[in-house]
């Protein structure tokens, strides 16, 4: 199975890398900037029009880039899957504000399943409260649903990897595959998360030394931001590798 190494390898050759880099550095930075000022604005105990005006236009500037590498992302894994590509950044078009709306049926039903399992879990808790202590049943509960929603979020990536692969939502809301997907992968999928730890601490230090507001805590916001989304996109190029390994004949 290819894995980190190949990923980066691949996230950083390709044609005009470097302008989509600038591009990815752009986009991801701008959103987590922006949110600095409107943290402070929320805090003002009286907002002026300008204060309004400038929080709107915050939050759609934030809204839209957000959509677009929502579907941006999509574009990535579907390059993921063709190994004779060089690179795997696709060119940036308007085409990916299309691909986050088509996606996004499947999103909406998966959020609606956790929200159900929260909904079973609570009610859960609330019935065990007849037979033991109140405090020991939420502890229970929660300690269950934490265990299940986590296994659940490691196992939905696979429901994109297979979305994007030919851009199709067909069987996508299907539960069980869950199931399907945790029988055949869930050692491979834990030990990618192994491999990612380093990663993740380099970007969590760089997030750290983005807290303030002078220059260079907006730098390394940014630059935090960034680091975020390549991690995600390594992570996406590994499902992939996985889903053709465990999953693509199942």
């Amino acid at each position: 199975m290819l894995g980190i190494k190949d990923a980066i390898k691949k996230l950083y050759t390709g044609d005009d890398i470097l302008v989509k880099h600038i591009m990815l550095f752009v986009l991801t930075g701008v959103p987590v900037m922006l949110s600095n000022p409107l943290n402070e604005i929320s805090k003002r105990v009286a907002l002026s029009t300008t204060d309004v005006v400038m929080s709107l236009l915050a939050l759609l500037v934030m809204g839209i880039i957000s959509i677009y590498l929502g579907g941006y992302i999509y574009g990535i894994i579907h390059n993921s899957f063709d190994e004779t590509k060089e690179g795997i950044l696709p060119d940036f078009d308007k085409s990916w504000f299309k691909m986050f709306f088509k996606a996004l049926p499947v999103q909406i039903v998966w959020v609606l399943y956790i929200v159900l399992l929260f909904i079973i879990a609570f009610i859960l808790k609330v019935g065990m409260t007849y037979f033991i202590n109140p405090k020991t049943a939420s502890g229970i509960v929660m300690a269950l649903f934490g265990i299940i929603s986590l296994i659940i979020c490691l196992m939905i990536p696979f429901i994109f990897t297979e979305f994007s692969r030919e851009y199709k939502r067909d069987g996508l809301y299907n539960f069980g595959l869950i199931f399907t997907y945790l029988r055949k992968t869930f050692t491979s999928v834990l030990w990618l998360m192994v491999k990612l730890i380093p990663i993740f601490i380099v970007v969590a230090v760089v997030n750290i030394f983005g807290r303030g507001n002078d220059v260079m805590a907006y730098i390394c916001t940014a630059l935090g931001a960034y680091l975020t989304t390549m991690m995600q996109y390594i992570a996406s190029y590994c499902y992939v590798q996985i889903y053709k390994e465990k999953l693509l004949r199942y």
